[in-house]
């Protein structure tokens, strides 16, 4: 017999098992092409040549070690990665840094120290946003999620702020407290930065309203250029002075080395923050999340050759623009509609609004979404729905491009056809 929440947990929470079926085209031709994880499949040879030539392991990573959130060593190489990269307006010191095994359990984690369910608090977030938030923030820590209206895929300006203010206001009326906002900067699944103005906008709506600012920066050094329009830069809120804005300690940051390092089975992400009850918070719970000593060791390794990694990045970027425009070109050609904004992250935001099988769900668009996915997944292709990002009006699709070049075209034929 399983508890009511272990029961719960059992029969609705999704989770990935066993193998993959992946698309190959010559081992496997009839695979499954899967666009619903965001990895850089692009520069994987790279990273792992790095890995089997850095390999070589001293005793200590077979015992505990320092503790259970983050060697001093990989401390201070994350926090010279971030002097270094993130223009931030004071150093950031190794003391203002936890790790754990991913920035997913951070998620949770920060809602478990901010937000108190039997007090009704709750985390606000504009919408379209990373899906899995929905499962992060919530799945452990019974709090609920407040999704608000800030533009859709124009939520990037100052005066989007707006919409925090008036959803805030709307849920107080209903009795529940906003203890925290959260942010993807850079955007998933819009790919956009939001402008340093909007940003100070956002930080003196969380300075007036005594909230923290969790700000997701893991897409931070996957930004590249366009040659076909202007480019977005990536402003971090650590890169802008809160001196007459917000208390520092109210500011909060998230990193790891999945999106930027293309090492998402790595499993190891970070916090940083001045606030040091914060951190003393997350030190605390993170016993139960610790990264082994071998995969620290291993990032140590990366963020302390950062020669490596310029030269890394630079390829990861070029790559990144190419595979876009890759992408692009075939979504144009096949007529599909798509989010033309933006320049980071791996994810083009489809609109397949006019594809929507809306005869054959009386109407109901949601329903059409889901079902126009069902089909998707028949003809061996699965990508995230727009109904699990909170997008605001149904036939978003989120498309990963940074797959291997054939599997993106067969992905995209796929659809075509189906």
């Amino acid at each position: 017999m399983l508890s009511t929440r272990g029961a719960s947990w059992a029969a609705n929470v999704g989770f990935s098992h066993g193998d993959q079926n992946a698309f190959d085209p010559l081992s496997n031709p009839n695979g499954i092409v899967s666009f619903g994880n965001a990895e850089n499949w692009l520069v994987q040879d790279d990273l792992i040549d790095f890995i089997n030539t850095h390999n070589q392991f001293d005793s200590l990573c077979c015992m505990y070690g320092e503790g259970y959130s983050g060697t001093v060593r990989l401390r201070r190489a994350m926090a010279r990665h971030l002097n270094a990269h993130f223009n931030p307006v004071r150093k950031i010191d190794p003391e203002e840094i936890a790790f754990a095994a991913g920035v997913t359990e951070l998620n949770e984690v920060c809602a478990l120290i901010t937000c108190d369910p039997d007090e009704n608090d709750s985390i606000i977030l504009g919408k379209p946003i990373y899906g899995a938030f929905s499962k992060d923030l919530t799945v452990r820590t019974g709090v609920s999620l407040e999704y608000v209206e800030v533009g859709d895929t124009d939520q990037f300006s100052p005066d989007r702020v707006a919409g925090y203010e008036i959803g805030l206001e709307a849920a107080k009326a209903r009795g529940v407290n906003i203890r925290a906002l959260m942010l993807c900067n850079p955007h998933n699944p819009l790919g956009q930065c939001y402008s340093r103005e909007a940003l100070v906008e956002l930080m003196r709506f969380c300075a007036s309203r005594g909230i923290h600012l969790i700000s997701d920066e893991i897409y931070a050094l996957s930004v590249y250029e366009r040659d076909d329009r202007p480019s977005e830069k990536f402003t971090s809120v650590m890169a802008i002075d809160p001196t007459g804005i917000i208390d520092p300690a109210q500011v909060h940051v998230l990193y790891g080395m999945s999106k930027d390092f293309g090492a998402g089975g790595m499993r190891l992400g970070c916090v940083v923050s001045q606030n040091t009850e914060f951190i003393k918070a997350i030190r605390a719970v993170c016993r139960f999340s610790s990264p082994s000593q071998f995969t620290m060791e291993l990032a140590t390794k990366i963020l302390e050759d950062q020669n490596f990694f310029s030269k890394f990045n630079e390829k990861s970027l070029r790559l990144l623009s190419q595979a876009r425009l890759m992408a692009e070109g075939l979504l144009s050609q096949a007529g599909i509609n798509f989010h033309r904004k933006g320049n980071a992250g791996f994810f083009i935001w489809l609109d397949l609004v006019s594809h929507l099988p809306v005869k054959e769900t009386r109407d109901d668009g949601w329903a059409a979404e889901r079902l126009l996915s069902k089909r998707f997944s028949q003809a061996g292709v699965i990508m995230a729905t727009g109904e699990a990002y909170s997008a605001p009006s149904p036939g978003r699709f989120r498309l990963v491009f940074c797959l291997k070049e054939n599997t993106v075209k067969e992905g995209i034929r796929r659809k075509i056809e189906y």
